[in-house]
């Protein structure tokens, strides 16, 4: 059975998705903790004298965010960082938290600062970043290896022979459609049309063949 492009597409993001999902989701968690022991080590030397102040005096936002710059010892992304982000801290209710204040304006105090990361905290991030790159590697891999096999075979027997000896890829592909077999009408009923029966010296005559050939 042949599978349409957009079909395809959305099995390979479906795989995708299922393979590395929770994996990503784990990495972030972790760069939401980093964010939020960064802005622990930024308020740390101010607390004593913020804690003497109203809250509505110092909490304006419910983000903080650090900016994350990362380069592997063996890239090969040239000037570019492997990694360039920000990573977010988000609490439910305002939070003590740097702001760049624009001048005037209704949106004075809206801006949230890319605040540079306290070196206390580089080697947890330079271990998340590996983590970040090989994961990403993984699935790049697999990307690849899914639009490769998924152009050269659009067929569902087709990608189930490429994909054999991965069998958790098998479960993606649509099920195969019940073969229904001809009939036809004999006395006023209806009579399934049988195979033809193969020659009983077939294989007797390509023994013989091969034989001869020998």
């Amino acid at each position: 059975m042949r599978i349409g492009s957009y079909e395809l597409k959305n099995i390979r993001n479906r795989i995708t998705d299922d393979l590395y999902r929770k994996s990503e989701e784990k990495l972030t968690e972790r760069k939401v903790g980093i964010a939020k022991k960064a802005r622990e080590y930024y308020i740390e030397p101010f607390m004593s004298t913020m804690s003497t102040l109203p809250i509505e005096l110092i909490a304006h936002d419910k983000e903080y965010a650090v900016r994350i710059k990362y380069t592997a010892p063996n890239s090969q992304g040239g000037d570019a960082p492997d990694i360039d982000e920000n990573w977010t801290y988000r609490a439910d209710d305002p939070l003590i938290n740097p702001k760049n204040p624009k001048q005037g304006g209704p949106n004075y105090y809206s801006n949230v600062p890319e605040n540079i990361l306290d070196e206390r905290l580089r080697d947890e991030v330079d271990l998340l970043c590996k983590d970040i790159l090989k994961l990403k590697a993984k699935k790049e891999e697999m990307t690849t290896y899914l639009i490769e096999t998924t152009t050269k075979y659009t067929g569902s027997l087709q990608l189930r022979k490429a994909w054999e000896k991965s069998p958790h890829l098998l479960k993606y592909l649509p099920i195969e459609p019940v073969k229904t077999p001809k009939t036809k009408i004999v006395r006023n009923k209806k009579v399934i049309i049988e195979d033809p029966t193969i020659p009983e010296g077939l294989n007797e005559q390509l023994t013989e063949n091969l034989l001869e050939g020998a």
